[in-house]
């Protein structure tokens, strides 16, 4: 899961369970990359190296590269496949092209996100980034709207590997191997042989997404281990989070409108397209400004990592004044998370966790 190790003790490095060629949707090639480095899989993906504890502290203070099989791929190609996408989601698909992607979302009739996710373009189709868990429910959704239109919509995952990069020196080391600099902005990208390099929002350090086939991935990968350490989802989780990067799983789907999630500042809305679902109550926020939930970046002291959708209690209250979104373990043993809370009660006192006497939240203003 892209949330961290959900409600797992911590304190001390968490035992990883042996190499497995899991079956967890990756072109076999990369998959004999990844088992020869020393990768931990469980069903979802790649847990980790072998170093936990360390792949955490690198993260946050050196470059990573990471495998992101925790992430699924939907692939949506045909001559309507941007008309369709465009119908759907309130990112503006007009913008999408080799050269560029975005972070948006796909929202029910009432304005809730149902997923949220990168959409970009390679090799003439696009596709959805977003994590596992969630995929398989979202690409049912889509095909209800396969009504005479020229798309076909398919999971993708074990035919394109996908890594993230982070890093101070980044930049520089891509420059060297692609002969060229890099995109920068989130969402600018590039193609590099058969793989897309696409720049993703990045905090402590920039990062970026690189997808294409099993062999073009290895050859990057392979071209950067020996200077920059391998980390698996619980080490990237903690760069998701830091970034405000609001992912949804199956515990939050449907539970926040896009605003919510800092969709508009991330360039996920778009107000002067055509009609897709949810249009009306988004658009209504956004003119009449009644924001009055919204994400926020906190710090909490736990002897768990809370689970997606756990309640926030103001305290000596009983009732929730919010829900945590994603959380992992950050290197300095506590909790880093983001999390929908109502703006105004959040001034009133104390936010806490899952009780109105849990561990208090330190919000990052």
């Amino acid at each position: 899961m892209a949330t961290g190790e959900a409600m797992t003790a911590t304190g001390n490095e968490k035992p990883s369970s042996p190499p497995i060629a899991a079956e967890c949707g990756l072109p076999m090639s990369w998959r004999s990359v990844l088992e020869q480095g020393g990768a931990h899989f469980d069903e979802s993906g790649v847990i980790d190296f072998g170093q936990l504890d360390a792949e955490r502290r690198q993260a946050v203070s050196a470059d990573v590269m990471a495998d992101l099989s925790h992430y699924s791929l939907i692939e949506a190609k045909g001559e309507d496949a941007r008309k369709f996408l465009a119908n759907l989601f309130p990112g503006d698909l007009r913008v999408v092209s080799a050269e560029k992607g975005l972070f948006t979302a796909w929202c029910d009739a009432k304005g809730r996100a149902q997923a949220t996710f990168w959409v970009f373009l390679h090799d003439q189709a696009f596709y959805l980034l977003l994590p596992k868990d969630i995929a398989q429910s979202v690409l049912s959704g889509l095909k209800k709207y396969l009504l005479r239109v020229k798309v076909a919509l398919s999971e993708a995952g074990d035919s394109l590997a996908r890594i993230g990069l982070s890093g101070p020196n980044m930049e520089s080391r891509l420059t060297a191997l692609i002969g060229a600099p890099p995109p920068v902005e989130a969402g600018d990208a590039l193609t590099f042989g058969e793989c897309t390099i696409m720049a993703i929002a990045g905090q402590p350090f920039p990062r970026w997404l690189v997808v294409g086939s099993g062999k073009a991935v290895a050859d990057i990968w392979q071209s950067l281990v020996s200077a920059v350490l391998p980390v698996g989802r619980e080490a990237w989780s903690v760069l998701e989070i830091l970034s405000g990067i609001p992912l949804l799983v199956p515990e939050t789907a449907g539970e926040f409108i896009p605003q919510m999630l800092n969709l508009e500042d991330l360039g996920g809305i778009c107000f002067t397209k055509g009609c897709y679902p949810g249009q009306e109550v988004i658009a209504r926020l956004h003119y009449r400004g009644q924001l009055k939930r919204r994400v926020y970046l906190a710090y909490v002291d736990s002897d768990a990592v809370p689970a997606p959708g756990t309640v926030l209690r103001l305290e000596g209250a009983t009732e929730s004044v919010g829900n945590v979104v994603s959380a992992a373990r950050h290197p300095d043993g506590r909790v880093v998370l983001l999390g929908v809370v109502k703006i105004e009660e959040k001034s009133q006192g104390n936010v806490r966790l899952n009780e109105a006497q849990g561990p208090v939240l330190r919000f990052v203003e």
